[in-house]
């Protein structure tokens, strides 16, 4: 058996408990460990350099490089080859913990982390050859590619640009409700910005070289483990490949490089592959942040319903769906409270089942029934089922819009412009949708050109006398649209991705909507500092420039070529997170994570 993969077969020895390992091994973010513990880390690696196993995992992964990057088993790849560099450690040093990096922690500031100190991994590059000259791996000497020094040359000269902050990665987490999502979202966003930051081995495809890789891709990995557990009755079964060029993937796909390996042996990390994630507390304390940026939505439209202001936000800030809905509440000629949650896909005619469906939808939420079909046609014609289909869902939605026409009254003309346009955009909205050609915001076009027409025709709509033919009325016609448009599930969730990418990695419209979010108090700004185990900061005298999060920086073409991913889709990223950036750094008292880390750091004495 090839060392390859002879580490899952030994990790599949552990005793299962209900498909779970009896003692998973915990990874620790690295500045948990304590000095002992580091220092055999270090130990145990520079034996790895010594006996070959660090050349033959850089090896392996050059040999990989086109099938584990751009494709959807880039997450399921990156699994295993921690796990199998977790298990060469472990052979020199039984029990010793495999530590991550939780470089959002650092993500203001990377070149403040003690990571890069000598007492850590050691800092940059330095001479002709940028070799690493400090700290535990100083003269390092690597043979993949070829001979040469263990090489880093940091992306802003002697300084890193900045990384996600966690309220990125979180947001990217609640948003993605697919794998081909995430994976695409992390692969064409985060990942790539650890590489270049550090940038010499790093930046290739020999990176594994360098014991910094290890680290980050437990961090990435953990992006995964973490958003799995948010719905663990589901995640840990999930393989697809939305976001992806690939036509079709399966759980029973080999790993590329470990021929043994399914890619369903490693779905989930606490069977086979026997370890957990210890949270470093960023996430945990990213999360109360969230809870109180929420709670001053949630306020906000309390008001707005008891004849206050108009809120420009919506009560969940971590999705797209529930900015949008809310804006189109605004938008509308009529008061609507709230939009109804999204609608399941519907058959592409009217059977009996959807007919059934229909009626359930109708009864639970008080629609007409007519309503409720355009919803769940508008939602089944989003869920990325090929074009043909979505025309045959079209039609059914279009048929249902059809019953605006009016008969026999002079107000029909204005019925049948209604039913003109709603056909028209309904078709451009989807089928060029479905077909990647969507240089426009969906979002934008649904509530701009949308609600116009809307409230150009509304009353030729609701002055009907009683003896004409019944159509729907404007509530019934903003219910169904929004939910099968609007809702979660629903068509703008998978086409507000341009470039060929159908599902949304992150959510849109956040950055306006967190201007419209009051303050945050002062003890939830302590209950940060304290979640992340850190002495308090009085943020009021840190210089305004490092109370902000700081933009990240926008990876060359070439990055995005070499590993087979998508520059435009990626640069779209970058712009979404710099709009999340702009609107938590309006918030008054806002202090993210990453910026209280650093505070501490520099200005509390945090060790």
């Amino acid at each position: 058996m090839s060392k390859s993969f002879l580490f899952l077969a030994v990790l599949c020895l552990s005793g299962l408990v209900n498909g779970q390992c009896a003692n998973p091994q915990q990874r620790p973010e690295i500045r948990s460990l304590s000095p002992d513990e580091r220092a055999r880390f270090f130990k145990a690696l520079d034996q790895l350099r010594a006996n070959g196993e660090l050349d033959r995992l850089s090896k392996l992964h050059v040999a990989n490089a086109d099938t584990i990057h751009g494709h959807p088993v880039f997450l399921a790849f990156h699994r295993v080859f921690v796990s199998d560099f977790a298990s060469a450690l472990n052979k020199v040093d039984p029990g010793l913990p495999v530590p991550y990096w939780d470089w959002s922690l650092d993500a203001t500031n990377p070149i403040a982390s003690e990571v890069f100190t000598n007492e850590y991994l050691g800092g940059n590059g330095a001479g002709p050859n940028n070799c690493v000259q400090g700290g535990p791996f100083a003269n390092w000497q690597m043979n993949v590619d070829s001979p040469h020094c263990l090489a880093r040359k940091f992306n802003n000269g002697d300084t890193i640009a900045p990384f996600w902050p966690p309220e990125a990665l979180l947001s990217m987490q609640k948003t993605c409700s697919q794998y081909g999502a995430l994976s695409s979202g992390i692969e064409n966003g985060c990942h790539g910005a650890v590489h270049l930051g550090i940038s010499g081995d790093m930046s290739t495809m020999f990176a594994p070289n360098d014991p910094f890789f290890f680290l980050h891709h437990g961090m990435v990995d953990k992006l995964w483990y973490d958003w799995q557990l948010m719905e663990p009755n589901t995640r840990f079964q999930l393989y697809d490949s939305v976001n992806y060029n690939d036509a079709t993937v399966s759980a029973n796909d080999p790993i590329p490089g470990y021929p043994n390996v399914r890619v369903r042996d490693v779905l989930d990390p606490r069977s086979n592959l026997c370890y957990a994630y210890v949270d470093s507390g960023s996430r945990a304390a990213t999360k109360r942040l969230m809870q109180a940026v929420d709670q001053q939505a949630l306020q906000r439209n309390a008001k707005s319903a008891n004849g206050g202001p108009v809120p420009t936000g919506a009560s969940d800030m971590t999705t797209a769906a529930a900015a949008a809905a809310a804006a189109a509440t605004a938008a509308s000629p009529s008061s609507m409270n709230g939009l109804p949650p999204a609608m399941p896909p519907a058959a592409s005619s009217a059977t009996p089942d959807l007919q059934q469906q229909q009626q359930q939808i109708a009864d639970a939420r008080g629609m007409n029934p007519a309503s409720a079909a355009i919803a769940a046609a508008a939602s089944a014609a989003g869920n990325g089922i090929p074009t043909a289909q979505s025309t045959a869902q079209l039609n059914d939605m279009t048929s249902q819009v059809s019953r605006l026409s009016g008969n026999g009254n002079a107000r029909a003309s204005a019925s049948a412009a209604l039913h003109d346009q709603q056909i028209n955009f309904l078709q451009n909205t989807i089928l060029n949708g479905l077909s990647g050609n969507r240089g426009v915001d969906i979002a934008s076009s649904i509530l701009g050109r949308h609600h116009r027409f809307l409230r150009r025709y509304i009353n030729g709509i609701m002055r009907r006398d009683d003896s004409e033919v019944k159509g729907l009325g404007l509530d019934d016609i903003l219910t169904g649209l929004a939910g099968g448009l609007l809702g979660k599930d629903g068509l703008v969730g998978h086409l507000l991705q341009g470039v060929g990418h159908v599902v949304e990695v992150l959510p849109q419209g956040l950055g306006e909507t967190l201007k419209a979010v009051g303050s945050i108090t002062d003890n939830v700004v302590n209950d940060v500092f304290n979640i992340l185990k850190l002495p308090q900061v009085d943020m009021s005298k840190v210089p305004e420039k490092e109370r902000q999060i700081p933009y990240v920086a926008k990876l060359p073409d070439w990055w995005y070529q070499r590993n087979n991913l998508n520059s435009t889709y990626a640069n779209q990223l970058h712009d979404q997170i710099h709009q999340m950036i702009d609107g938590f750094n309006s918030i008054p008292g806002y202090v993210s994570p990453a910026v209280a880390y650093y505070a501490a750091k520099k200005y509390g004495g945090a060790k």
